[in-house]
């Protein structure tokens, strides 16, 4: 199995299994954006959970912007997009494949001269 196909699986994964875990409070609060944060910072493990993703997120961020202007990647933005609105889970293993599809093709190109 290529790597690439490894991250995919994870990117499927990064957003099923946190979602499984998301359904039932939205099923009993519905989309309360205020409410989540707040409970995301309820006591001290939450809100180290929380920060911890939020600075892994930043860090996450970073290299998706510096890689995918090093690589020419033209729709990196997407994986970003991803990220804010699905999550970190989903939107970095999900720029992780597409890296991977983007170093394959550079590589055939230089084979190929």
């Amino acid at each position: 199995m290529k790597l690439k196909h490894v991250y995919l699986i994870l990117a499927i994964l990064g957003i099923l299994i946190p979602y499984w875990a998301y359904f039932p409070y939205f099923m009993e609060y519905g989309f309360d954006l205020v409410d989540f944060i707040k409970q995301a910072y309820a006591n001290p493990i939450n809100a180290f959970l929380s920060w911890d993703l939020v600075v892994a997120a930043f860090v996450v961020l970073t290299f998706i912007i510096a890689e995918g202007k090093k690589l020419g990647m033209k729709y990196f933005w997407v994986t970003i997009l991803c990220m804010i609105f699905i999550g970190t889970a989903f939107g970095f293993p999900l720029f992780m494949y597409l890296r991977e599809n983007k170093l394959e093709i550079l590589k055939n190109k230089a084979n190929e001269k």
